[in-house]
C-alpha cells in the first residue's frame, strides 16, 4: 500500500476543490498540510479544520515532523494526502520520504519573476531547477488542478 497517495503544492493549501475533488477521487483518511508557517497560525488551523471533508482526520505539521510522521511506522497506517504550499517543501518531502514518485502542482499563484505554465501554475527559476532535479531523481512532477483534469508534465515544459 502506499501511504501517500498525493503530494499536492498547492499555495492554498487545503480549499473546497482540492478537499471534495481529491478526497472523493483518492481513498484518503488523513490529509496532512506540511508549513511551517500555518502550523504557528491559530486562525488559518481553524479555517482548514473546517474545509475538510467529513470523515477525514486532518494533521497540520512543519515539513521536517511531516516527513519524520510519513517514515514512522504509525504514518504507514493511514492513506495520506500531503498538501504543501511551494516547490521547495514539496522536493524535502519527496527527498526526504520513501515511496513518493510524483508531485502534484495543483495552484501556484505568480510570485517574484515566476512565468505562467498552465493557466493555475507559475514557476520562478528555484522552482524551475528544483522540478528539473526531481525529473532527473525519477519523480514526475505534473499539473493538474483536479482529478478530472489531465496530466500535464512540467519538468517537459521547462526549457
Amino acid at each position: 500500500v502506499r501511504m501517500v497517495e498525493l503530494l499536492r503544492v498547492d499555495d492554498r493549501l487545503l480549499h473546497g476543490q482540492v478537499a471534495y475533488a481529491w478526497c472523493k477521487n483518492l481513498t484518503v483518511n488523513l490529509i496532512v498540510i506540511a508549513n511551517d508557517e500555518v502550523t504557528k497560525d491559530q486562525a488559518a488551523k481553524n479555517a482548514f479544520a473546517l474545509s475538510k471533508p467529513a470523515g477525514v482526520n486532518l494533521v497540520i505539521s512543519t515539513v521536517e515532523k511531516t516527513i519524520a510522521f510519513l517514515n514512522s511506522a504509525k504514518g504507514q497506517k493511514y492513506s495520506v494526502l500531503v498538501l504543501v504550499k511551494n516547490v521547495a517543501d514539496a522536493v524535502a518531502l519527496a527527498k526526504g520520504c520513501e515511496g513518493i514518485d510524483a508531485i502534484n502542482v495543483g495552484g501556484i499563484r505568480e510570485h517574484g519573476d515566476s512565468r505562467r505554465y498552465t493557466n493555475a501554475v507559475c514557476l520562478d527559476a528555484a522552482d524551475e531547477e528544483a522540478i528539473k532535479d526531481l525529473a532527473a531523481d525519477g519523480v514526475l512532477v505534473y499539473a493538474q488542478q483536479v482529478p478530472a483534469d489531465g496530466k500535464t508534465d512540467l519538468a517537459a515544459m521547462i526549457k
